[in-house]
């Protein structure tokens, strides 16, 4: 009896490696440099974090949205180069507008396997905050590995807009999850400010005043002002 049971139990699928996985999260990739790319999710809410990454950050922020017991939003998550849009499905109001510049770790769960979280900086506050999702059709896996694919494609945006750039992204083995380092803002002492410096000097150079001309030399001839007195003219 003991071995029907067990037979009858639905076993966990085994892990796939990601040279074996569908195409579709190439297709993802594409998606995701055209706009186009959504899941639908159940949107759990964000909740303030002491690190900047890491996965057990992330994993402990499931946990504790889950404890308090809050209802979750059906919703759709859109990413994109741009940004991830959190959008209500009912409502279709939007939850969240996060750009991706901001985004510091994104890495799915480890112990849920529908479950994916992000965590980026508040601009008004400054603080470290945690998104958390779980995945209605896909696997957390699959949503994290399209936000680093997000994360990947405004890198290089911004690197043809500007030849230095001070950020890198360090990605997994399998490219879902990934971890940012330096910032998208220039810096003062840099060379785009070397670039400026002519610039400032050709703008110093027509701010300067005009230095009157001095006493004429013999043989030399000066132009004659337009309007000059009579004492002038006979001198």
């Amino acid at each position: 009896m003991n071995k029907l049971r067990q037979s009858l139990r639905r076993r966990k699928p085994a892990y796939v490696p990601e040279a074996s996985r569908p195409h579709q999260w190439q297709a993802d990739e594409d998606a995701v440099r055209k706009g186009t790319c959504s899941f639908p999710v159940r949107y759990l809410g964000h909740v303030e974090v002491e690190e900047s990454r890491g996965m057990h950050v992330c994993e402990d922020a499931v946990k504790k949205l889950k404890a308090m017991g809050r209802k979750s939003v059906k919703s759709v998550l859109w990413v994109s180069a741009d940004g991830l849009r959190v959008v209500d499905d009912k409502t279709k109001d939007l939850l969240v507008d996060q750009t991706i510049e901001k985004v510091s770790f994104c890495a799915p769960d480890r112990n849920l396997d529908k479950a994916f979280s992000y965590i980026c900086r508040d601009g008004t506050t400054r603080r470290w905050i945690c998104h958390c999702f779980l995945a209605l059709k896909d696997s957390g896996e699959r949503l994290s590995h399209a936000v680093g694919c997000a994360f990947a494609a405004c890198l290089e945006r911004k690197q043809r807009r500007e030849k230095e750039c001070g950020v890198t992204a360090a990605f997994d083995a399998s490219r879902t999850s990934f971890a940012r380092e330096g910032s998208f803002r220039l810096s003062g002492g840099g060379r785009p400010a070397e670039r400026e410096a002519p610039d400032k000097k050709k703008a110093e150079a027509a701010a300067a005043p005009t230095v009157a001309p001095g006493p004429a030399q013999p043989g030399h001839v000066s132009p004659t002002p337009a309007t000059t007195s009579p004492g002038e003219k006979g001198e």
